[in-house]
């Protein structure tokens, strides 16, 4: 390089590195948010097998409107249905749920527990091993990790193009210094 060029720096803040970073870690909180979530469902664990011993049971009014839900998974339709219903058991309750298949009556018999009514289930012995299954799985959990792992990298590589930028705009004003004091010191 001769005298008479300057190196062009590029500035290293850019908005894509940026939103990558953002983008990194709302996966990785988000997965250990559920995580989190899936573990502290495994409280209602107690309350549900509480339902079957008791045979606290009553029934539920559905809701006629309900709403029908698709979601496409790897172009594979999937169907479920938003129900809402209400129930009597030390008062009126009420919930919504999401089924696998449509409703087929407007009356469906639903658990609640004894101890604290707002809580029930259309199918305890489902929740059970749905909850058990979802405390039981770290899946969450590592993807959390490797979401965080990317931000990570991700965050480190852009400090390092920050810190050659700082290093390359230091190296060009000592340049213009030594210039500078070579044409006033001549």
């Amino acid at each position: 390089m001769s005298d008479t060029e300057k190196p062009v720096l590029e500035n290293p803040i850019k908005i894509g590195p940026i939103i990558g970073l953002i983008v990194f870690f709302s996966l990785a909180r988000g997965c250990y948010s559920s995580h989190k979530s899936d573990h502290a469902e495994s409280g209602h664990v107690p309350l549900l097998k509480q339902m079957l011993v008791d045979k606290s049971a009553t029934i539920a009014k559905i809701n006629p409107s309900y709403k029908e839900v698709t979601v496409k998974i790897m172009h594979v339709p999937m169907k479920h249905y938003e129900v809402s219903y209400t129930y009597w058991a030390d008062g009126a309750h009420s919930g919504t749920r999401t089924l696998s298949e449509p409703p087929t009556s407007l009356e469906m018999p639903i658990y609640y527990a004894k101890s604290d009514p707002d809580v029930s289930s259309f199918d305890p012995e489902a929740d059970i091993k749905k909850i058990q299954s979802d405390a039981s799985s770290n899946s969450n959990l590592y993807w959390s990790i490797g979401w965080a792992t990317f931000g990570v990298l991700g965050l480190l590589g852009w400090i390092s193009e920050i810190r050659k930028y700082r290093k390359a705009k230091k190296a060009i004003k000592d340049a213009e210094e030594t210039a500078y004091q070579k044409a006033v010191n001549y």
